[in-house]
């Protein structure tokens, strides 16, 4: 009887912690949907960006975080460095297929915008120099490349998965955040979007 009695409990405790789960993950998947439309309110247009991207909306200003990174050729690099200027933040690294897959557009992009005020930035998570240097050169890619060995900047930009990419304005607030990789025309319309 006691066995009986115990095994009752246990499936009851279960039964409850199922269901307090349950209600809590929806709960979750509630507030993000809620969060989510209010950031994008009408995707039902062709001109709204891609669902994946987060736009802040312009009453609410995020500061990009700071960095202080070295470039292929050791010379520091920081973002407060470049206030003034509108930026494009690039997580990577080598191993990423998507991530060389955009690496073409990214240099397209820069050949179109190196003699003006806006830059682009690709920084390297987790790689050694050498490994990145070698795949920079063997593709001659003309950027600015940044190195994130031990992952601290892209820990600072919370970042779960790459390619990522930010566009940051002349103040230093993150306008727009990509997960995933982009075509030319996507990273042109986020461009034009960050002028205005």
């Amino acid at each position: 009887m006691k066995k009986g009695i115990l095994a009752l409990l246990i499936v009851l405790i279960l039964g409850v912690a199922v269901y307090e789960v349950k209600n809590f993950n929806s709960d979750i998947n509630s507030n993000l949907s809620t969060k989510q439309k209010s950031q994008n309110p009408s995707d039902s247009t062709t001109n709204q960006p891609d669902p994946s991207v987060v736009i802040n909306p312009t009453s609410v200003k995020v500061k990009a975080p700071n960095f202080k990174l070295k470039d292929l050729n050791g010379k520091e690099v920081s973002l407060s460095d470049l206030k003034g200027k509108g930026v494009f933040l690039n997580f990577w690294a080598t191993w990423c297929p998507p991530c060389r897959g955009e690496m073409p557009d990214i240099q397209k992009l820069y050949e179109e915008n190196k003699n003006s005020d806006f830059i682009i930035i690709a920084i390297n998570i987790g790689e050694d120099k050498d490994t990145v240097k070698s795949f920079i050169d063997s593709n001659g890619y003309k950027f600015q490349i940044l190195l994130d060995s031990d992952q601290s900047t892209a820990s600072k930009y919370s970042i779960t998965g790459i390619p990522a990419s930010f566009f940051i304005d002349k103040n230093g607030n993150i306008i727009y955040k990509k997960t995933g990789a982009m075509t030319l025309d996507e990273m042109k319309a986020y461009i034009k979007a960050l002028n205005k």
